[in-house]
């Protein structure tokens, strides 16, 4: 009777331990297949966001070629942040719309110390219908 109580005590001790270890193999699967779906979905929110920006980037207005260097990557940083004020309105994301206007507007700023170039008004007419755009995006 002990031996035939002894083997039904191991044999629920040894079902209930290898219970536990099924279930810790079923925790680290579904584990490991929710992190593979967060990275996955992290991937193509990132790829998503590119192509807006990319599509965005594409809708502004072709920077100008200009011979002073400095004004030229004046003028490129210009489309570039067009370009993500416009794509941050596709988006509807506020913050970062405020962020490339206060960018625009601190490059119109800059603008000015420009004045005596000849190209100074191919930028600043560069300037004007790139505000004309984004102000007919926003409507």
């Amino acid at each position: 009777m002990k031996k035939l109580f002894l083997f039904a005590v191991a044999a629920g001790l040894v079902s209930v331990t290898s219970c536990k270890k099924e279930t810790k193999e079923v925790e680290t699967v579904v584990n490991d297949a929710a992190a593979t779906e967060a990275e996955q979905l992290g991937d193509n929110i990132a790829d998503k966001a590119s192509e807006v920006y990319e599509d965005a980037k594409a809708a502004v207005t072709d920077a100008p070629s200009i011979e002073n260097p400095q004004l030229q990557e004046w003028v490129n940083k210009l489309h570039d942040a067009a370009a993500k004020a416009k794509a941050a309105s596709y988006a509807g994301d506020q913050t970062a719309l405020n962020e490339a206007v206060a960018e625009m507007t601190s490059l119109n700023e800059s603008l000015s110390n420009f004045s005596s170039d000849p190209e100074y008004a191919k930028a600043e007419a560069y300037y004007k219908e790139i505000q004309a755009e984004l102000e007919q995006t926003q409507m």
